[in-house]
């Protein structure tokens, strides 16, 4: 008993995973739905008007009708052409829907997974589970198979409900008069225990074949899947990326890599082969199923027309609903376990569609001041990266200077840019808080409070789209600012040199498409933040691709540009420190010295030895005094 009851509750669970997938389509297009069940209803209605039809022909042809025969004949001719063209032209349009619910649905992921706060984005198994529900949402058909696999169940469910009032009324149809074995095999009573046994115990079979040979096929399944994220890879991230070519010829990496393609390949083609070989036994068995139930029922109705039960034309139909009665069987089972598969597939989207922020919804708007004057505090913070048990910040306490230049200097690893990743409320403190004039970031609304920043990080982005679409991002194109944000960026020079100016398009991934160097995409990520212009800018290591000249020309625009704004600066260049007003010292976590340049000097701490250490480099001062 108990198991009959998991298996209801399973299955229950399948088909609820299913329903919320019906109504994600519904929502993305209103006519999917609407157009399989038409579909499902032509289809029906051409096999069982074609039954009816025929046999009202026959019976006509036999009693020397002839002119109701060219009638029904006609009718069915007609009743055909018309259903057909119906089921074409819904099919036709549902293949217009399925696209758009594939565009749609890949959409809604990303716009889900943008949505998202950065940390709870950057948790491996939320990456996973993204990547998880693509791949799956991709091998099982999306959403549009899931539309098709509920209509072919409501196929088999319609066939089965008008092949069992046909094989009442067969099974009802008493023989005429006169005795024998025939006869009594043709009493109601003896027919309807004869075609209830057969229909049970046939369905039965299928329901344990089916079961059977989808065991196997998930086993098989699931053997594959590393093989099938491995393929991926070396398609999408190596052998389809241009970027990875010059690594694959200098490092002579080409046996390598396409040997590992070949291995993996052949790994992919055992599958699918195991795949097609289980399938294929599946369709054998079912066939012979399928084959004795036919034989059996055509016996069946022989036996009611030669006992006079029905007439010699309803063979045809009777026949034939006994045949749709089995295929529905069929049908059914099959259809409920490819739902089965595709529901468990995409389970992981649904899982990712219903994730939430593990971020705190602030709802305090934060005020816009013209002036800049915010203050913010870092109050006793810790940080741990999630999953994590080390501490990446130790009781971090401090202030920011409103309206200075802050520099955060350190060693790799000593909590620098995790620090900036939180100012900007990327992460949340473990421990501790950080205040915007006295309130903890949290309260205030997220987007709003991100407002305040313009930053550069040391793995800024930039698009395959036109340079002002990349400077000017979400906000109005204002070409007098983008030429000003250039020239203070020291990007303007090469961006006059494009072909289109500032309307060329980046990377050679469209035809018309230009490839710039790392040191010209820097410049063009300082030029962002500069459209931006928030009261804070923040830059992460934001000269290290440019040579030390036009490292000078940046910091001059800068100092220039950020005179009324607080910036902070993270580099490894210890000379660009120089122009800044204060500089925080980090060291495993905690801030170990705060000063100005010549005070970390004069006081011969970390900052004097990092100093010294790179001293000897500096040829020339470049960097402009503060």
């Amino acid at each position: 008993m108990k198991s009959v009851r998991d298996k209801i509750k399973n299955a229950a669970g399948i088909h609820r995973t299913g329903l919320e997938l019906l109504k994600l389509a519904h929502k993305m297009d209103s006519s999917a739905i609407p157009l399989q069940i038409l579909h499902a209803l032509t289809q029906v209605a051409e096999i069982y008007l074609g039954l009816f039809l025929t046999a009202r022909l026959i019976d006509s042809l036999l009693a020397g009708g002839f002119h109701r025969a060219f009638l029904y004949a006609g009718l069915l001719i007609v009743g055909t052409l018309c259903l057909e063209t119906a089921g074409l032209l819904f099919t036709g349009a549902f293949r217009k829907t399925s696209n758009r619910l594939r565009i749609g649905l890949h959409i809604l992921v990303r716009e889900k997974a943008i949505s998202l706060d950065y940390e709870t984005m950057e948790q491996p198994g939320v990456a996973q589970g993204l990547a998880r529900s693509e791949r799956m949402n991709t091998m099982h058909g999306g959403l549009q198979n899931v539309i098709a696999s509920y209509r072919r169940l409501l196929e088999s469910l319609l066939t089965i409900a008008m092949a069992v009032g046909l094989t009442a009324a067969v099974c009802f149809a008493g023989p005429a008069a006169g005795g024998g074995f025939l006869a009594r095999m043709a009493q109601p009573a003896v027919s309807v225990s004869l075609i209830a046994l057969l229909s049970c115990a046939t369905l039965a079979v299928y329901v344990r074949v089916n079961k059977s040979f989808m065991n196997k096929n998930d086993e098989v399944f699931q053997s594959h899947t590393d093989v099938e994220i491995k393929l991926s890879y070396m398609l999408g991230h190596i052998l389809n990326d241009c970027g990875v070519g010059k690594v694959i010829r200098i490092y002579d990496m080409k046996e390598m890599l396409l040997g590992n393609f070949r291995e993996f390949n052949e790994q992919s083609a055992v599958f699918f082969g195991k795949w097609n070989d289980v399938g294929i036994r599946g369709s054998l068995f079912r066939g012979m199923v399928n084959g004795f139930y036919v034989v059996c029922a055509y016996l069946f109705v022989a036996v009611k027309v030669l006992t006079g039960a029905v007439t010699t034309g309803a063979f045809t139909q009777y026949a034939g609903a006994l045949t749709k009665l089995a295929k529905g069987f069929q049908d059914l089972v099959e259809s409920d376990a490819e739902l089965r598969r595709i529901c468990l597939g995409m389970g992981d989207l649904l899982d990712f569609l219903h994730r939430e922020s593990s971020h705190t919804e602030g709802s305090i708007p934060v005020e816009k001041r013209l002036d800049g004057e915010y203050e913010i505090e870092f109050r006793d913070v810790s940080f741990r990266y999630p999953g994590s048990e080390e501490m990446i910040l130790k009781h971090v306490s401090c202030k920011l200077t409103m309206k200075n230049r802050l520099a955060l200097v350190g060693k790799n690893g000593a909590g620098k840019t995790t620090f900036i990743k939180l100012l900007c409320r990327l992460y949340e403190p473990s421990e501790g808080c950080i205040t915007l004039n006295g309130v903890d970031i949290r309260k205030y609304r997220e987007d709003e409070y991100r407002e305040l920043f313009s930053v550069v990080f040391q793995d800024f982005k930039l698009f395959a789209f036109p340079v002002w679409c990349n400077l000017v991002t979400g906000y109005e194109r204002d070409d007098g600012k983008i030429q000003g944000c250039l020239e203070r960026a020291g990007a303007a020079e090469f961006v006059r040199g494009l072909p289109q100016g500032a309307d060329t398009l980046l990377y050679k991934r469209k035809e018309g498409g230009v490839d710039i160097s790392g040191g010209e995409a820097q410049k063009l990520a300082l030029a962002r933040a500069l459209y931006k212009d928030e009261p804070f800018v923040v830059l992460d290591e934001p000269t290290a691709a440019l040579d030390p000249v036009s490292e000078a020309q940046v910091y001059a625009g800068f100092h220039e540009m950020v005179k009324d704004k607080t910036s902070i600066y993270i580099s490894h260049r210890m000379s660009s420190c120089r122009f800044c007003d204060d500089i925080i010292v980090f060291d495993q976590g905690r801030i170990v010295e705060r000063g100005s340049h010549e005070e970390l000097l004069a006081g011969q701490g970390q900052y004097a030895k990092m100093w010294n250490a790179q001293a000897k480099y500096y040829a020339v001062n470049v960097f402009p005094a503060s």
